[in-house]
């Protein structure tokens, strides 16, 4: 069996006494920095055996925990703070159980990204999880173009030395964006300030400290009209300038403009 177990995400008055049961009562307990996860098991009394279980490892060990839970082991799988699997390793055990009919459930905790939607007073009918954005410059400033015309409300990650970087870029490409940040969820000081990219910019630093990890959600990207009355070339050229792929750019403006993708290709390959 196995129990992928969430766990705090700060406060640990949010431990679940299901969480705790299934924590003292499986074999082992499978986690992604045993230092991080003994400090939780030492405040909860927890003497179950730890076992590493991260990106560097799982290829090595996943099949040793299958054949383990296939003569009767149960493990819990946590990851440093809130639910596993997300933005964390773990999607491949789990594929691994179900391939070979082994029975696993879920016991749920808080996320951070959920956490900050629910608080960004952004619309969340629809929206997309993007995590953290890559490092690379050209494939980060790609991402985010692409994430600045997405149509639904997204939600990323972001470092507190990266933050000021990420509202600078937002702010080149749409200073009056709403987008809410999110920092300290659940802890003493946590905070949740939102308004247009401009606005946010010009507080990090003083009323938004540059200390603990952000999620910032951000507000659907809108159509105006003033945007298609210029050529598709140049409205393809524009993108590119943003950091989006012209392959990327020529299909978007397509579907904008309802034009076919072919067509907005060749004009802009003249």
């Amino acid at each position: 069996m196995l129990y992928i177990t969430g766990t705090p995400i700060g406060n640990l008055e949010d431990m679940s006494y299901r969480a705790v049961r299934i924590l003292q009562e499986a074999d082992s307990i499978l986690c992604e920095d045993t230092r991080v996860t003994r400090k939780l098991m030492t405040h909860f009394e927890i003497d179950t055996p730890l076992k590493s279980y991260h990106d560097f490892n799982k290829e090595e060990v996943t099949e040793s925990l299958i054949e383990d839970m296939k003569h009767g082991k149960t493990y819990a799988l946590v990851t440093d703070a809130g639910m596993p699997v997300i933005s964390d390793p773990g999607f491949e055990l789990v594929s691994r159980m179900q391939d070979e009919g082994l029975p696993y459930s879920v016991i749920p905790a808080a996320s951070a990204f959920t956490m900050a939607l629910v608080a960004s007073g952004i619309a969340s009918y629809e929206f997309t999880y993007f995590g953290f954005l890559p490092k690379s410059s050209s494939k980060r400033s790609e991402k985010l173009s692409e994430i600045m015309h997405h149509q639904f409300t997204s939600v990323l990650y972001e470092s507190p030395h990266r933050i000021k970087n990420l509202l600078t870029e937002i702010n080149k490409i749409d200073s009056g964006r709403i987008v809410s940040i999110s920092r300290e969820i659940t802890k003493k000081f946590e905070q949740h300030v939102r308004g247009a990219a401009a606005e946010l910019l010009s507080k990090l630093d003083d009323e938004i400290q540059l200390k603990g990890e952000f999620v910032v959600v951000i507000d659907k990207y809108e159509e105006s009209e003033t945007e298609f009355t210029g050529l598709p070339k140049d409205h393809v050229t524009s993108l590119v300038e943003e950091g989006m792929r012209p392959k990327d750019a020529i299909k978007l403006v397509a579907e904008l403009r309802g034009l076919k993708k072919q067509e907005v290709y060749d004009e802009f390959h003249k």
